[in-house]
């Protein structure tokens, strides 16, 4: 890698790992399904919490499903079990190589998917930025893109994948409700990739994240967007240019292909979009997820038509 990715590409191996958490902390794995082609988005989500208990979710959604899909798995960790081959259930995640190859396996009712993702770029730390990362929402965690390639197969029917896939990893302490919104952005291009993560937490707003261009990563500086919502107030068009510290910049113009609603906490709810963009002449795709208050959204969706 480039010198100026040397604060990225430095990042310990170690967190590639399982780490120790205490009673409270949680430690999540997130690969995003993306395949615009055949109408389908989902996640692979394995996590385990302080006290040893382990999940994993297979979760499909989109317009070429009649209903979403999903399968879990739960049970009790042992303690020297790591990533390096997790298992549960239907899962199996090697990693490989810390922050380079993962080997994904799922092997349940109605979803089977066996793959490799390989890494674009860096690992982009959240404790690489000045202001670390927003401490109710993990001691730390990684964001970062690749491709995945290998076989999904949905009630008996195969899908080929050589797809953009992003991968997140945090561990620590979560407290959702603590986010009075947040937006969680990525999208890739063959030659472009970006992330931000905008928080509005205890009256401030934390801004992280990345733009990965010829080579090089540096830490966004500012974004700049605008939104289309629909009359649930799920968004369905961004645009967004984002500027980084060393003055590059790039507009993203993206639409959501599908959607979706998640029900993860008493307190917040996650809007889904998941999307097809543009970076320049490139074709790419993303995720944009965000996080409402229960109440605010509540009250704000019958005003969005005529204000938003």
């Amino acid at each position: 890698m480039p010198d100026a990715n040397e604060k990225f590409s430095s990042f310990p191996e170690s967190n590639a790992f399982r780490h120790a958490l205490a009673l409270d902390g949680r430690e999540s794995l997130t690969h995003q399904v993306v395949m615009p082609e055949h109408g389908i988005a989902g996640f692979i989500y394995p996590t385990v919490r302080g006290d040893g208990s382990g999940k994993a979710r297979f979760f499909l959604f989109g317009p070429a499903l009649e209903r979403p899909i999903e399968e879990q798995v739960d049970g009790i960790m042992p303690v020297d079990m790591n990533f390096d081959d997790w298992r549960l259930g239907s899962i199996q995640m090697q990693v490989r190589k810390p922050f380079q190859t993962v080997a994904l396996k799922w092997t349940g009712e109605r979803i089977q998917f066996e793959g490799l993702w390989e890494a674009i770029h860096p690992p982009y730390a959240f404790s690489s930025h000045p202001r670390g990362n927003p401490p109710h929402y993990g001691d730390d965690r990684t964001e970062q893109h690749g491709i995945v390639k290998g076989l999904l197969t949905i009630d008996g029917k195969d899908y080929a994948m050589d797809h953009f896939m992003i991968r997140d990893h945090s561990w620590g302490p979560r407290v959702w409700g603590l986010n009075q919104h947040y937006k969680w952005f990525h999208v890739t291009t063959q030659s472009v990739s970006v992330h931000f993560f905008e928080m509005l937490c205890f009256g401030r707003v934390e801004l992280r994240g990345y733009l990965f261009k010829d080579g090089v990563m540096h830490h966004i500086e500012t974004v700049d967007y605008d939104i289309d919502y629909d009359a649930e107030m799920m968004q369905k068009g961004f645009r967004v240019t984002v500027k980084d510290e060393a003055g590059r910049s790039v507009f993203v113009d993206c639409k959501s292909y599908a959607n979706y609603q998640l029900d993860l906490d008493p307190e917040v709810l996650l809007n889904e979009a998941i999307l097809e963009a543009k970076i320049g002449g490139e074709d790419g795709t993303g995720w944009l997820e965000f996080c409402w208050s229960r109440a605010y959204l509540a009250y704000a969706k019958p005003f969005v038509g005529r204000f938003a």
